[in-house]
């Protein structure tokens, strides 16, 4: 019975967490990171490999994950950037950017800075930054279309911006809106990689 009962665990924190993100905005708490840790098999498109692959990161770049949780996807980036490269781990928990630091340490990682804000008080100079992501964390941010001007500015021209969501995260936000609010900050769409479970769009900055 008790091991029915841990099979059961994972969905009750799940269907608790949305229905609790209905009234009101509701970030993943950190004491529940590993709801978000894990790889998803169906929704491809916003596994951390993937990510990293649509975002084509190269060795000595300079990029952000913007509400990067417990760094899923932060670690991968830093791997694909390398010594001479730098990931900015952006998020507003402590608690999920102690666990980034955790697992940068772990690694001897030496190439992640942690920034406690909200994306649009980040102190990033105008210009400076190659690539941004975002993993099904756009639909936890109050007033989220608000950001992108935020993030067009902190992109060199040229740099990327991938926005990632799954149908299986609670705060799931569908390709047409991601496509209206970033486009209206200036990008253009480059490519969009997914199925029916998860999707990617990647952007430029013009």
């Amino acid at each position: 019975m008790s091991g029915f009962l841990l099979l059961l665990l994972p969905p009750a924190l799940w269907v608790g967490w949305r229905m609790a993100s209905r009234r009101t905005v509701l970030p993943c708490p950190s004491e529940i990171a590993w709801l978000v840790e894990m790889e998803n098999p169906l929704a491809r498109a916003t596994r951390s490999e993937q990510v990293v692959a649509q975002l084509q990161l190269r060795s000595g770049e300079h990029a952000i994950d913007i509400g990067c949780g417990p760094g899923r996807v932060t670690i991968p980036m830093a791997r694909a950037v390398g010594p001479q490269g730098q990931v900015i781990a952006l998020d507003v928990q402590d608690g999920m950017l102690a666990k980034v630091a955790a697992k940068a340490e772990a690694e001897a990682l030496r190439n992640i800075q942690p920034l406690r804000t909200d994306v649009r008080e980040a102190a990033i100079p105008a210009g400076s930054l190659d690539a941004a992501v975002m993993v099904m964390a756009l639909g936890e941010i109050p007033d989220g279309a608000g950001i992108f001007p935020s993030v067009f500015a902190m992109l060199r021209p040229g740099g990327r911006l991938l926005v990632a969501e799954s149908v299986f995260d609670p705060h799931y936000v569908s390709r047409r809106r991601v496509r209206q609010q970033v486009t209206a900050a200036g990008f253009r769409e480059l490519r969009c990689a997914g199925n029916a479970f998860g999707y990617s769009i990647t952007f430029e900055r013009p």
